[in-house]
């Protein structure tokens, strides 16, 4: 077992487990984790984002062909009109 009263080297530490030294060149762990998972949760926001993106620029390419069909098929009460019923308004039937 290596004597603590020994001065090491900079760079050098004790293995407790196995009682020798370690050079530190050795110790390849180094990542910096916190700076990880918030490049992860930013790209996971990101992916999050476009793929929200995508559903409504689908949504919207559906409806704009739903209303073209409507128009080429000669109608022209194609545009819908909302009502709110808490507002009171009726839509009377033809």
């Amino acid at each position: 077992m290596a004597d603590p009263s020994i001065p090491r080297p900079e760079g050098e530490k004790t293995d407790p487990d196995r009682g020798v030294d370690t050079p530190k060149k050795f110790d390849l762990d180094t990542t910096d984790y916190e700076h990880r998972h918030f490049v992860n949760l930013v790209a996971a926001a990101f992916l999050l984002a476009v793929a929200i993106g995508v559903v409504w620029t689908v949504k919207e390419i559906q409806d704009y062909e739903k209303m073209r069909a409507c128009w080429d098929s000669g109608r022209r009460d194609c545009v819908e009109i909302d009502t709110y019923r808490h507002h009171n308004v009726r839509v009377l039937p033809r």
